[in-house]
């Protein structure tokens, strides 16, 4: 098991833990971050099997006035039923208010340095917690090191040896790992 705490440059925050589950893995979190001026929890786990494919992903948001959003109905994307048209070729989801799910495809993946790939994903946009598909393109540009990019925006990931960033290029980084 590995935890990592990263701070995001908004001033919010999220403990990840990385952990066995099954003959997979699942990162799980908990971001503190806010809404406009309102603060805000979001709960998550993401489980992958051992080819780290995802298999199950959730997440539950709660507002500090007490109210709680409904749970964020992700899991049903990968429960074996048949997925809407537009996410059917999405392997990975992209929760996107961490940087834990950069690691699933960075391992997915498995790129040597300068080798890179476009992937579609099911997107959960923050704050509007909607899921789309998405397009995202990873490059190895070297040890630990990657470029990813999503439509217009562009960033480089500092990684850990499992994948874990450390350093996510203007949005967050990580204050202290396990």
């Amino acid at each position: 098991m590995t935890a990592v705490l990263w701070q995001a440059s908004d001033g919010g925050s999220d403990l990840c833990v990385l952990e066995p589950a099954g003959r997979g893995r699942r990162l799980r979190g908990t971001v503190l971050t806010h809404e406009g001026k309102e603060p805000v929890e979001i709960r998550y786990s993401v489980t992958v099997d051992a080819g780290w494919v995802t298999l199950d992903a959730e997440v539950l948001v709660a507002f500090a006035g007490g109210e709680l959003r409904e749970p964020v109905e992700l899991g049903d994307l990968w429960s074996g039923r048949e997925r809407p048209p537009d996410l059917a070729d999405c392997v990975d989801v992209d929760l996107g208010f961490t940087p834990a799910t950069n690691t699933v495809p960075i391992r997915r993946l498995g790129l040597e340095v300068g080798e890179e790939a476009e992937i579609a994903v099911a997107w959960l946009r923050w704050p509007e917690l909607r899921v789309e598909r998405a397009l995202q393109r990873y490059a190895r540009v070297g040890d630990g090191r990657y470029r990813y990019r999503q439509e217009d925006f562009s960033a480089e990931l500092l990684v850990d040896e499992l994948g874990l960033v450390l350093e996510y290029e203007g949005l967050w980084r990580a204050l202290a790992r396990s």
